[in-house]
């Protein structure tokens, strides 16, 4: 499932846009009047631009992502945080009072903006029933609002 999610939402975009151009097409050459010939090229020329339309969006998102400032725009961007995240874990593994090493403070607290991230993780590995119970409310909660 997660396969055809990934494929529509990338290459596999065009086809959800070429089927309907290739059943315009069948539908003008199986045209029984010329009203039905005047919609079907109406359908042609509409899914005719909206596949242009996806080609280039397509080609400009892989001109960008080509581009070397982008990704070191990225890199700025995320690996400040992502690298005090990581050897912050990484210390809290190594130095603690049951540690490898040692120490006689407990965990290292995460910085603010890693706190309430850090403590969502771990209840999501290590608490299940409110896994279940968070995503039942939200799958509700979104069904409901849904139907309005």
């Amino acid at each position: 499932m997660l396969g055809t999610v990934l494929n529509w939402l990338g290459g596999g975009i065009l086809k959800q846009l070429t089927d309907p151009l290739l059943a315009a097409y069948q539908a003008k050459l199986n045209a029984e009047n010329d009203t039905q010939k005047i919609e079907a090229e109406r359908q042609i020329a509409f899914w005719e631009r909206q596949v242009d339309a996806a080609r280039e969006g397509t080609q400009r998102q892989a001109f960008k992502m080509n581009q070397p400032v982008f990704w070191f725009i990225m890199c700025v961007a995320l690996l400040p945080g992502l690298g005090t995240f990581l050897l912050l874990a990484f210390y809290n593994v190594l130095w603690h009072k049951a540690g490898i090493w040692p120490q006689p403070w407990n965990i290292a607290a995460f910085p603010s903006p890693y706190d309430a991230w850090a403590q969502m993780s771990i209840e999501w590995v290590f608490d299940p029933v409110k896994l279940a119970a968070t995503t039942a409310t939200a799958a509700a909660g979104g069904y409901l609002t849904g139907r309005r």
